[in-house]
């Protein structure tokens, strides 16, 4: 399906992350932190396409703006819901070819 950059300061909810969009066939960029990723996004010259989907529990206007100005593409709060996580990534993505 994508490539999908997962990034949360938790290693076992970047696990578990992974765990739950793998069988929806996505491959993945991992990273501990906002600086980190987009130190990866810009690096790679074909990471610059990738969608960033930014997991926080910060309710915080001002930390959820600072990440769309730094290239978050959406956000969604925790704690995650699957079947919403699931459907942000979907909204994100293009459809898939045939």
């Amino acid at each position: 399906m994508a490539r999908v950059l997962i990034v949360d300061d938790g290693e076992a909810i970047r696990d578990l992350i992974k765990e739950v969009l793998m069988t929806q066939g996505h491959e993945f960029d991992l990273a501990a932190n906002g600086v980190e990723a987009f130190e990866i996004l810009r690096q790679n010259p074909k990471t610059k396409g990738i969608k960033v989907l930014m997991c926080t529990g910060s309710s915080v206007t001002k930390e959820i703006d600072e990440a769309f100005n730094a290239g978050a593409d959406d956000s969604i709060l925790k704690p995650l819901s699957f079947p919403a996580l699931i459907g942000k990534v979907a909204e994100a993505l293009p459809p898939p070819a045939k």
